[in-house]
């Protein structure tokens, strides 16, 4: 059967619909809750929005929305329930289908399973316009394809350790893959937008370094107390609290979503992406190699059904292999991946074999290093803790310089920047180490010249002027208060000039007046005959 055939003949009317994953690497990172306010913000913002739960371990997108799902998606591929039958509406106007079980069961479905399954899915396509996956958490098979297929996914991460690391492995699985779609990382639980695009950073860096990888950065989400409340509530918090501040940053990446995304032309849609992965469902190497006919056809159906005649079947199969090297590399992988997950061991002197198998290949050291970087991984994600110590890190940082002053000099400075961002203080006292310089008896007065030299230039770098000192400081504020005196006296003066002008006009109308006093006296004239003249 082919998949392609099933949902070419079942084309999605109009526009695509917006594919787009959540995942993380490990539990706890607020992944769900992530999913579940984007789409409500979606949907808020006038977008047809359907979240479909592809977590198979718990049904946490019905919990955060208060939801009670009668069926999943299990009903529609035994042919019981139709898709719409299953689909849930929120309060808010997102569509939850709740597929968990029906996902769990995809590497187990029949022909009719995957025609029943292609036909459901191609029929939502004209229903909306952004369909939001949130996977489950961690690195499992079923994960990495649910991935595989998506042309957007965003991965979710925090600042703690444990996050970062189990988020760096599924990263890496997927590069490893070849993942063709577009990844962007979204800091949760971040203090602060300075925070947030640390955490990214210091991700990225890794990525670049050990894969050689330029991840997208997606934007962050607020560490609020008030999410875990709107858990309690069952109600997303842009719903019932949109001016807080994980809120603003929600609405903040549906507004990216709808924007940028919905003007990307050429996206595969809701049909193109389980076109995809059913294909890959069907297609794995093991499935292939196991269900594929028998050579000489004398297999009978009791026969196939134990193990010794199914292996019997499979070294029939490859007796005459003539195919690709990678699908047959694939099959033996994932036949230790089923004998491991059977007996919880790795087949006896499978070590031996391994240090055998790479001491006979000619790895390149970037090889080798490769695996001892996964090895490390590994060990971290098992143990919950680095494999080396500190001091040890520390070691072999040193050791990897290779005597190399200028990348030791700049092995340092990191560590002093990383150790100022953690605990907010230098790691040692500046001022203190310049004072225990000038005591060595090898420092002398002209080294103090020239030290002093290098400060003051310093000095005029950082504050835009020259350096001065307490007494020149001292100088120039007695000079400014001279002149504010001088100022002042001059004031003063300009003050008294005007006061004895206006006295000398005062003595020149008092004489005027007595003058005219001494008129009337000698011409005989009273008061009253002045008033009548």
């Amino acid at each position: 059967m082919q998949i392609n055939n099933i949902l070419a003949s079942t084309p999605a009317a109009g526009q695509s619909a917006q594919v787009m994953v959540f995942t993380s690497g490990k539990g706890g990172v607020g992944k769900t809750s992530v999913a579940a306010n984007v789409a409500t913000a979606i949907a808020r913002r006038g977008g047809r929005v359907c979240l479909f739960d592809a977590d198979t371990g718990l049904a946490n997108i019905n919990i955060l929305l208060g939801l009670r799902p009668e069926f999943t998606l299990e009903q529609v591929i035994d042919g019981q329930k139709s898709i719409r039958d299953i689909v849930v509406e929120t309060p808010q106007g997102v569509s939850v289908v709740p597929g968990a079980s029906g996902v769990e069961a995809l590497a187990n479905l029949d022909s009719a399973g995957l025609n029943r399954l292609s036909a459901a899915m191609a029929e939502l396509e004209a229903d909306y316009d952004y369909f939001l996956i949130d996977t489950a958490a961690g690195v499992a098979d079923n994960v990495l394809k649910i991935i595989q297929a998506a042309p957007y996914t965003f991965l979710l991460i925090t600042q703690e350790p444990t996050s970062l690391t189990d988020a760096f492995a599924l990263l890496k699985l997927l590069h490893g893959r070849s993942y063709p779609g577009r990844l962007r990382v979204i800091v949760n639980m971040a203090g602060d937008y300075a925070q947030a695009t640390e955490t990214f950073r210091r991700f990225a860096a890794a990525a670049e370094k050990y894969l050689q990888l330029q991840v997208e950065y997606g934007g962050f989400v607020a560490d609020d107390a008030e999410v875990a409340k709107s858990v309690l509530r069952q109600t997303p918090i842009v719903e019932s609290l949109p001016n807080a501040p994980a809120s603003r940053c929600l609405y903040a990446l549906a507004d990216n979503i709808m924007r940028y995304l919905g003007a990307e032309a050429g996206a595969s849609g809701w049909t193109d992406y389980w076109r995809s992965l059913l294909a890959e469902v069907e297609l794995s190497p093991a499935a292939a190699a196991v269900s594929g006919p028998v050579p000489d056809g004398s297999a009978s159906v009791a026969e196939s059904q134990t193990l010794e005649a199914l292996c019997r079947r499979v070294l029939a199969a490859f007796t005459n292999y003539r195919g690709d090297q990678p699908q047959l590399q694939g099959f033996f992988g994932d036949l230790l991946t089923a004998y491991v997950d059977a007996l919880g061991v790795y087949p006896p002197g499978f070590e031996a074999v391994l240090f055998r198998w790479l001491e006979a290949e000619d790895y390149a050291g970037s090889k080798l290093q490769e695996l001892v970087a996964n090895l490390e991984v590994l060990y971290m994600l098992r143990h919950q803790q680095p494999l080396f110590s500190v001091e040890t890190h520390a070691a072999r940082l040193v050791a990897a310089s290779q005597g190399d002053e200028a990348r030791l000099r700049g092995l340092i400075g990191q560590l002093r920047s990383a150790y100022r961002q953690a605990f907010k203080t230098e790691v040692f006292d500046a001022r203190q180490e310049l004072v225990d310089g000038i005591a060595r008896d090898d420092f002398h007065a002209e080294d103090f010249q020239q030290l002093l030299d290098v400060l003051l230039s310093a000095y005029r770098r950082r504050f835009g002027q020259p350096y001065k000192g307490q007494s020149e400081l001292l100088l120039e504020l007695t000079a400014e208060k001279l002149q504010e005196i001088n100022a002042g006296e001059q004031n003063l003066k300009r003050q008294i000039d005007g006061l004895q002008q206006s006295a000398a006009e005062l003595r020149q109308q008092r004489e005027a007046l007595l003058a005219a006093l001494q008129t009337a006296a000698e011409a005989n004239l009273t008061p009253d005959r002045l008033t009548k003249d």
